[in-house]
């Protein structure tokens, strides 16, 4: 076998050995944000998932994720939460609203924002994170 397919397995090995240890959230199951938590689910990954249309969540649920009624419980359950919304004011609804990220983010959390969203509301939303002692990235 070439040594990149090789390397690459064992790269897959290390870093979903580690992630089996962790708790990953998804906020917002579109293609992108469906894609990444079915691949985590079949590497047996825990996965927690919410979106604003709960239906949503129904295959991801039958594959082995568990849903949550609001995105602070997902935070609150959840190592790192990934946040994957249509555009910056559902970003920022699902971060600050009631309910929302905030309401969780504390030390030993991380928050990523997969969003298309402009500079400010990164920021806006950087600054409130971080300002509750978690971690952020703007992906």
């Amino acid at each position: 076998e070439p040594w990149s397919q090789g390397r690459n397995r064992f790269l897959d090995r290390c870093i979903y050995s580690f992630l089996d240890r962790m708790k990953v959230g998804f906020l917002g199951l579109g293609v992108m944000g469906k894609q990444m938590a079915s691949t985590l689910l079949s590497k047996g990954v825990q996965v927690t998932v919410w979106n604003r249309t709960a239906s949503r969540c129904d295959e991801l649920v039958k594959a082995g994720a568990t849903a949550l009624g609001t995105p602070a419980e997902v935070v609150d359950s959840c190592d790192v939460t990934h946040g994957m919304l249509a555009d910056p004011a559902a970003s920022e609804a699902v971060v600050f609203g009631d309910d929302g990220v905030l309401s969780a983010a504390r030390a030993g959390r991380s928050y990523i924002d997969h969003s298309t969203i402009d500079e400010e509301a990164g920021q806006r939303i950087f600054d409130a994170v971080r300002g509750r002692g978690a971690r952020f990235l703007s992906a």
